[in-house]
């Protein structure tokens, strides 16, 4: 249970602590006065997402702080999985900047947004008036049964999604494949004729620029060769070579007498050799120095015919020469074509039947569900003034036969189903999205919020008006049922119905009041006169008669 809250810089609420009790809590007070805050607060701490402009004008962070009760085993695990167990408390913090640079804590440590809803998923549920107005899209309804056993259902759900998307891509490729089918014939004579083009010019890796460096070597020879042939002459007539080798060896005869002669000696000795190998390499490339008007004329030819190729496959040498190897490899494929087909179609046929497999497992969970919530719905909906009722959950069959289409299989599964629902003995049943009055939505929304707190044994449940449409007896015994439900989980409820109000274990008041030219929204727990006031005010509105404060009394007794 929630047995602590504290809000601070939010809208209009410029600090704000409140002490919740076990059983239900009425919120009430005039319109805008701040009431949905409060529960948009506690959303905050159950894991919804947060924007800067709730931030009050003024400041820059706002700051939720809520203190938890726990004994769920399920979600002590779960803390003690994330090391955030601490003796049976849950303490989350929520702050949200003007920047949003918003911070989440639980027990002091902090934690992601996908980490705290996981947490309180299994602690709390939030009914909104957005919830009651659900019931009338029918789309929204396998969302509503799969909240029953939201355990075992996100489970099937996530290997369902995770067999959806490997169906999805195999039946991509498969379908590539059958679309390649068309052309693929046109073009394998053309990509015959270029590899049989290409194999014929015998390509080599880096041809181009060791061609184009012989070419620069032949149109350059004069100059190459009487630079070579001036280096070896200062060789040979300089003696050169001779001097350092007598040099070598004077310094040789005393190099005894110092180890840095000794280095010397040492390095001209390298020196020598060194040049010695030069002075070879130089007669070397001397040697093998030709010009050939002939073979220019050839190597020219070769690059003016890889620039031609270049040109026409838009490409450079060396990604010819991959193209032609990536070519040859496809047109290996497409003799082998019918195989890959017959290949990935049972791939498609496998990760098909797997996917249906899967999406059957889903539907029997929903099957039992739906059972069980039609079975309990109107025992409650009797309960309610819904006397009756006959309501049944029909499943629309979406059976795929066809393993190459993909269309019904939904982002959930292959189920859709309607609510139907008759409220009138000898009416026929009808969707209940287009037979139902508001009223008759509340109460069954109400319903279906007390099947699923059992079912997921939840501690707190919170009700945002879902008394709206109800009036007279009908609210009374709507009132009894949110007071029932309060007895195994706390409730905590803004009501403008006096009846709920007065069956509350406990009952705040929200208002708002100027101060300082500022809006600032305050709270209060009423008792005793004060608490048969306001109600007495929600019975006759503005003016507080006698008789609706004899009424008020009446109905707190």
């Amino acid at each position: 249970m929630l047995s602590y809250i504290s809000v601070q810089n939010f809208a209009i609420i410029e600090n704000i602590e409140v002490d919740f009790k076990k059983g239900m809590t009425a919120l009430t007070g005039e319109t805008g006065a701040g009431k949905s805050l409060i529960i948009d607060a506690i959303g905050l701490l159950l894991g919804d997402r947060a924007t800067s402009n709730i931030v009050r004008t003024g400041s820059n962070k706002a700051v939720v702080e809520g203190l938890f009760e726990i004994d769920n085993t399920r979600i002590i695990k779960l803390l003690k999985e994330y090391d955030l167990f601490s003796d049976n408390q849950l303490l989350i913090k929520r702050q949200i900047t003007q920047t949003n640079n918003n911070i989440i804590k639980v027990n002091n440590k902090t934690v992601t947004l996908n980490q705290l809803k996981e947490i309180t998923s299994l602690l709390a549920d939030i009914h909104t008036q957005f919830d009651t107005h659900r019931l009338i899209n029918p789309q929204t309804y396998i969302e509503i049964i799969d909240g029953f056993n939201d355990e075992k259902t996100e489970k099937l759900i996530n290997d369902y999604q995770l067999a959806l998307k490997e169906y999805k891509i195999q039946i991509s490729d498969y379908k590539k494949l059958q679309k390649s089918n068309d052309t693929l014939y046109e073009r394998l004579d053309l990509m015959k004729f270029q590899v049989e083009e290409l194999e014929s010019y015998d390509l080599q890796v880096d041809e181009e620029e060791a061609l184009t460096l012989e070419v620069e070597k032949m149109e350059n020879f004069d100059s190459i060769y009487k630079s070579l042939n001036e280096v070896k002459r200062h060789f040979e007539d300089a003696k050169a070579l001779d001097n350092i080798y007598f040099a070598q060896n004077s310094l040789s005869s005393v190099e005894d007498f110092s180890e840095n002669y000794k280095e010397l000696n040492k390095r001209i000795n390298e020196a020598y050799f060194e040049l010695v190998d030069v002075s070879d390499e130089i007669n070397n490339e001397l040697s093998k120095l030709d010009f050939s008007p002939k073979l220019l004329d050839s190597h020219l030819e070769r690059l003016n015919l890889l620039e031609s190729l270049k040109r026409k496959y838009r490409k450079s040498v060396n990604e010819i020469i991959e193209y032609l190897e990536k070519t040859k490899e496809e047109i290996a494929n497409i003799d082998n074509f019918d195989d890959l087909v017959k290949e990935q179609e049972k791939k498609v046929i496998d990760s098909f039947n797997y996917l249906l497999n899967t999406s059957n497992e889903l539907t029997k969970l929903r099957r039992k569900t739906c059972n069980f919530i039609e079975k309990e719905l109107i025992s409650i909906l009797d309960s309610l003034e819904l006397k009756k009722t006959v309501f049944k959950i029909e499943f629309i069959n979406n059976v795929p036969s066809n393993y190459t289409d993909s269309s019904l299989f939904l982002p959930h599964g292959i189920d859709e189903v309607d609510f139907m629902i008759s409220t009138n003995v000898g009416e026929p049943m009808k969707s209940l999205s287009k037979s139902s009055s508001g009223g008759e939505m509340s109460r069954i929304m109400l319903g279906l919020k007390n099947l699923l707190v059992n079912s997921l044994d939840l501690s707190l449940i919170i009700f945002d008006e879902i008394d709206t449409g109800v009036s007279g007896f009908v609210a009374n015994q709507v009132a009894k049922k949110m007071k029932e439900i309060s007895n195994n989980t706390q409730v905590i409820c803004i009501t403008h119905i006096p009846q709920v109000a007065a069956l509350s274990d406990n009952h705040l008041y929200i208002s708002k009041s100027v101060v300082n030219e500022r809006t600032r929204a305050s709270i209060k727990e009423l008792t005793g006169d004060k608490r048969v006031f306001e109600i007495a005010s929600m019975i006759s509105g503005e003016k507080v008669s006698e008789a609706a404060i004899e009424s008020a009394k009446e109905l707190l007794k």
